[in-house]
């Protein structure tokens, strides 16, 4: 294939997926003789998953890596990483004004020990939970991708409880335990929150495997998030991968039900033999190939694709301190603290998000603080996160009428400092030298997803697992991995659909990496 505008793989969008999805491929095909092109709209790759510095502050947007190491050794990557020791995860109930706190111990065993130790009452439902979970997660490598009738017959023998809970959200696999206290569903609600969605909608088998993952081993980048793209960049281009950044992609082009490469939004048509869009679910099948050529190929593709629910926005507040705070002794030097009134916050919260609002209410609250720098060095930094926040009117604010749009953020910024510092941080108001605030019109902006979506498609039950929109298209040769949320599973994803590419190389059709050829 020596034609310069001819690949075998053009892959759209430079973020985590779309770099191992290089990669992976780069290291099962000869890709000087089947060139690989990578393009980023961007003029820096990375996607979600990035640092940028403020006046000598570096500012992540991500929060953490569960246990990257088997994938980083496959892709051949070296990245200096620290481990969060002690307590992965802080939550602070609030009542009436007072806070009790929860930790959650780094660990699967020490988390289990110290929830029997609090809440000794639920000694035999604790256990179980955990023994079950354990096994169920267990049986997720025995998952197929794309399962033929035989697969699926192994897989209800191997996966009776994946089987069973496949339709569950996380609060209805939860009731299975018998747990009587309902601070426990809170604390374990946590883990449902890492992919922004509450317990009682959030599918069962995704939470879980969260759990697992994350307790097992999290890390960080020493230097900042963004070591990891670049990092992943260098690696595919040593592997002879071409990646080119400042380059939109206008249209996926297609021929007779066949993807046959992309036009830029300069109108350059550069031709591939297969496509692998890792852009926003809703903007690749609406804008970029179009649901009424969808639609030509299958109907109910198409179908789902428009109605598939994306994930929420957030409100990122990136605060810069000065060297008086003591953020090591109050604590904070752990992956995550959550701040929540007791009850069903977070739901209602998302209650108001289904109607496109937010509230901002004294006796109602949730978000997750983090301080990242306690554990990779530098100037104190606090990152305040508030999940679900709706697109509402950030975009159209931001468009005609800049002033007041910085007015709104302000706001609702100065509503989560004061609780933070109100229950968290005393004078925490006192330490701030620096602000910058996202909002779900940032994400828009960077992204290019029309809602500001965090995660992709929502892991709604009806989304998920064999539900989930399909990483291969009923357009041959159009591709597109969504595995599921987080860095890990990103990586995963690009692993999948190569594993697809090359009929099993990888993962010899497997869901998830199991080492060598996946045996």
């Amino acid at each position: 294939m020596s034609e310069s505008n001819k690949y075998s793989l053009i892959i759209v969008g430079a973020g985590i997926t779309g770099l191992s999805t290089a990669i992976a491929y780069a290291k099962n095909v000869d890709v000087f003789k089947n060139p690989v092109l990578l393009l980023e709209q961007n003029s820096i790759v990375g996607g979600m998953v990035t640092s940028f510095r403020r006046k000598g502050f570096l500012f992540d947007t991500a929060q953490i890596i569960s246990d990257p190491i088997d994938l980083f050794n496959y892709f051949g990557i070296n990245i200096s990483l620290k481990k969060f020791q002690g307590y992965y995860v802080r939550i602070f109930l609030v009542k009436n004004g007072n806070t009790k706190e929860y930790r959650i111990p780094c660990g699967l065993d020490n988390f289990r020990e110290s929830l029997v130790q609090e809440f000794p009452g639920e000694v035999k439902a604790i256990n179980k939970f955990f023994s079950y979970s354990a096994s169920m997660f267990d049986e997720l490598k025995y998952l197929k991708l794309e399962p033929t009738i035989p697969d699926l017959i192994r897989i209800l023998i191997k996966c009776p409880k994946t089987v069973i809970n496949s339709k569950k959200t996380f609060k209805e696999y939860l009731k299975k335990f018998g747990f009587k206290d309902g601070r426990l569903e809170e604390i374990f609600d946590v883990f449902a929150s890492f992919s922004g969605m509450p317990a009682g909608r959030a599918i069962a088998m995704m939470t879980v495997g969260a759990m697992n993952t994350s307790l097992i081993g999290s890390y960080c980048p020493e230097k900042g998030f963004i070591r990891l793209p670049l990092v992943l960049k260098k690696r595919s281009e040593e592997l002879g991968c071409k990646v080119q950044t400042n380059t939109k992609v206008k249209k996926i082009l297609v021929k007779n039900n066949k993807a046959t490469g992309v036009m830029l939004d300069d109108g350059k048509i550069l031709e591939a033999n297969n496509v692998v869009t890792t852009a926003d679910t809703k903007v690749a099948m609406k804008e970029l190939v179009g649901l009424d050529i969808m639609k030509q190929v299958d109907k109910k593709y198409a179908e789902k694709a428009n109605e598939v629910r994306m994930s929420s926005s957030a409100f990122i507040i990136s605060l810069g301190l000065n060297s008086d705070v003591n953020l090591k002794e109050m604590g904070f030097d752990c992956g995550y603290n959550v701040i929540t009134t007791e009850g069903d916050t977070f739901e209602n919260f998302f209650k108001e998000f289904d109607r496109g609002e937010y509230k901002l209410d004294e006796n109602e609250f949730h978000c997750a603080v983090i301080c990242p720098s306690l554990t990779t060095g530098g100037k104190p930094v606090l990152i305040i996160r508030v999940v679900p926040m709706p697109m509402k009117n950030w975009k159209i604010l931001r468009e005609t009428d800049y002033s007041e749009y910085e007015i709104q953020k302000q706001k609702v910024a100065d509503f989560y400092i004061d609780k933070v510092e109100k229950y968290l941080i005393p004078g925490l108001s006192n330490y701030i030298v620096y602000t910058n605030i996202a909002t779900p019109a940032t994400f828009e902006r960077y992204i290019g997803t029309p809602t500001g979506s965090n995660y992709d498609m929502a892991p709604y039950p009806d989304n998920f697992g064999l539900k989930r929109l399909k990483t291969r298209t009923p357009i041959k040769g159009l591709f597109q991995p969504k595995f599921s949320h987080g860095i890990w599973p990103s990586m995963q994803a690009g692993l999948q659909v190569v594993d697809m590419l090359t009929n099993g190389k990888i993962m010899n059709g497997y869901s998830r990496y199991r080492g060598e050829k996946g045996t």
